[in-house]
Formats: structure tokens, sequence, C-alpha cells
């Protein structure tokens, strides 16, 4: 079955709302404001390891509380060798 660039960013945000017991997420609020901090961080990131797993050089990425779940989408998708 193929993932299509959409159902990732939907599965994204399906997971981090389950992760914070919400109904859903906006894909375009800040992940602080979505009320992710940094007990819950590393949650998130195993989620993006799961949904995103061709992920090359790691380093490149760069998140912190204003980043949206859709920015961190496009990143892990231009970082990825799978697309």
């Amino acid at each position: 079955m193929t993932v299509t660039l959409t159902e990732k960013l939907d599965e994204l945000c399906t997971q981090v709302a389950q992760m914070l017991n919400k109904d859903s997420v906006d894909a375009d609020t800040p992940i602080a404001e979505l009320g992710v901090d940094s007990l819950n961080i590393v949650e998130v990131i195993l989620i993006c390891e799961q949904i995103y797993p061709g992920v090359m050089n790691p380093e490149n990425l760069v998140f912190d509380e204003h980043t949206t779940l859709r920015e961190m989408d496009q990143q892990l998708l231009e970082n990825s060798v799978e697309f």
C-alpha cells in the first residue's frame, strides 16, 4: 500500500492528538501551543520515527516550540530517502 504525503501528515496529527488526549490537533498550530512540552517531545520524536522511517541526516532537522506539525512533516519529507 502506498501512503500519500497528506496521509503522513494526517497520521502525525492523529498520533500527536492521541498522545495529548485530544480529539484532534491543528497541523498549523505551534507544538508548544498544542501542549507538547519537554517531557513528551521524546514521544513526538518516536511517533515521527514510525511515520517517517527513511529520514537521513536527522541532525538537519530543526524543531522548537514554534514549529508546527506541518513544518515538521515538510522537514521530515525533505530529509527522507523515501520521497
